[in-house]
């Protein structure tokens, strides 16, 4: 059976999972098969493109589709399954299931978390195995060549490091725990599927397509367009991916390749409060345009965050804990972000609601996404180098982002830390060492845009929404301090045992 890809007017879309049944057996006459699409270099950019278009496009479940929009859903309901970031209300239940930890359960439906997530990340991976077959037999300039294979060898070691870390226990202390289907080669309906591995050859596999990457970009390190992958973005994987693996020296190295970018900077002033909708923010190393006449805009990042506008967020507001906000001094610019704890009105005016993600356009729905920062890579930078022990170095790397963000303030804070790397404060208390500020630092800068509950998970740390006056509106009854507690991590949806003849739920599910 052929694998199908779809094109439309500007991109790729892609076909289902590794191991579904569901492949079509014709090829409509506004469908290209891959033999057709990689005759040339320009056909197999279209292909990348499509797998560049996945990740801001929602879908991915055969309900709720409105909650799943590519990798800034993941960010959310990752964020939202930690301390830091609540709702205030279950609204129109958006997000609100993976807030209160009521998803794991409904891995048998194909209209939750646990599907959605491993349908979206296993298409990337089905989609760069397809161009990455090609490697050896397309023709056209080599360079060119290798710069496609490039991107795809890195998007297919950024979907395994995401569905690792949803669907297993943080790396370290779990490297022999079962992992997830390893997919190197492309599958049709017909592939067998494989068994779980292990979390040591889930990330074997990450580290060699992450190094195949670098390696092949280092030789041309323009950017063609923010969505795409560059050597820069590459090594920004590869430092994330060191420090959940506690390799200290290489999370420092690759997160300084990532921040050495020319005319890349870390933001201040008008910048930091312009709403993070704009991909050209000089900060800014990866993220997706998103023009006004593409499908699926109504289902975005900003309907669920932006209570200005008559969408989702106006029933359920994103709004930041108590405790994170009041650790935040006045004189911080980043303050700014939220709402004080006395301010009312209506739409966005309400006690703590977000402001840091707003619209470009309210009236058209637009704005960009953004994916990743340079400020994430400083913060990266900073705890690796604590870790590693070279606290004066990862001192200054912390001062670097905190005097832009409180020019009046930053000096006595750092001051009053401890010169340790031990992280004493956990999920609420206060910051006592460097790793404690540098932790809670990033806590606040990239509230809304990192995976807390994989910082949770690789901190070990578990979570408290038990602070004095917790503003928390669920908060659950198991024990959320346990630092590998099953419920951190996702159930494996039931459509990959039923499609799967080496997955058996009696023995490969994770725990319920």
């Amino acid at each position: 059976m052929k694998k199908i890809f779809y094109i439309s007017a500007l991109s790729l879309a892609l076909g289902l999972s590794s191991c579904s049944k569901d492949f079509l057996e014709t090829k409509p006459t506004d469908r290209v098969d891959a033999p057709t699409l990689f005759e040339t270099t320009d056909g197999a950019q279209v292909a990348l493109d499509g797998i560049y278009r996945m990740l801001y496009t929602s879908g991915w479940a055969t309900g709720n589709t409105h909650q799943n929009f590519g990798i800034l859903s993941t960010k959310l309901y990752t964020s939202l399954m930690g301390e830091d970031l609540l709702q205030d209300a279950q609204g129109n239940g958006w997000f609100y299931f993976d807030y209160r930890y009521d998803v794991r359960s409904r891995f048998t439906a194909t209209t939750w978390r646990p599907y959605s997530t491993w349908n979206f990340y296993y298409n990337i991976v089905s989609n760069a195995n397809y161009i990455l077959a090609q490697e050896e037999t397309l023709p056209g300039d080599p360079a060119v060549v290798s710069k496609i294979m490039a991107q795809a060898y890195a998007l297919r070691a950024y979907a395994y490091f995401q569905l690792i870390q949803s669907f297993q226990q943080t790396y370290v202390g779990h490297e022999n725990a079962p992992g997830v289907p390893l997919y190197t080669e492309p599958t049709t309906s017909a592939s067998e599927g494989k068994g779980r591995g292990t979390v040591e050859e889930v990330y074997a596999q990450i580290n060699t397509d992450l190094d195949k990457a670098i390696s092949m970009l280092d030789a041309d390190k323009s950017q063609a367009h923010k969505s795409h992958i560059d050597y820069y973005v590459a090594n920004a994987i590869k430092a994330n991916v060191a420090l959940v693996q506690n390799k200290w020296t290489d999370a420092v190295t690759h997160s300084t390749a990532a921040l050495s970018k020319s005319g890349l900077a870390m933001i201040t002033g008008d910048d930091l409060q312009s709403g993070f909708n704009n991909r050209n923010l000089k900060s800014v190393l990866w993220g997706s345009e998103v023009i006004a006449d593409q499908s699926g805009i109504y289902a975005s990042f900003f309907a669920h965050m932006d209570a200005r506008a008559d969408r989702y967020a106006r029933s359920s507001r994103k709004v930041i804990y108590n405790w994170l906000y009041d650790q935040i001094p006045s004189t911080d610019e980043r303050k700014a972000w939220w709402q004080g704890p006395t301010d009312g009105g209506t739409n966005d005016t309400k006690p703590y609601n977000q402001r840091k993600f707003r619209y470009s356009d309210l009236a058209t729905d637009l704005g960009d996404y953004i994916f990743m920062r340079a400020e994430e890579m400083q913060l990266v930078k900073a705890e690796a180098l604590a870790h590693a022990g070279r606290l004066p170095e990862a001192k200054t790397a912390l001062e670097e982002l905190m005097k832009l963000r409180n020019p009046q303030g930053y000096q006595a804070i750092l001051n009053a830390m401890t010169m340790s790397n031990s992280l004493t404060m956990g999920s609420i208390g206060s910051p006592t060492t460097l790793m404690d500020q540098i932790i809670l630092q990033r806590r606040i800068e990239l509230w809304g845009e990192s995976e807390r509950i994989f910082d949770i998970l690789r901190l070990k740390t578990g979570f408290n929404r038990n602070a004095a006056n917790s503003n928390h509106t669920a908060k659950p009854n198991w024990n959320t301090l346990d630092p590998a507690n099953k419920e951190f991590i996702l159930t494996i949806p039931q459509k990959e045992f039923d499609g799967n003849p080496n997955m058996d739920a009696t023995k490969d599910q994770n725990p319920m």
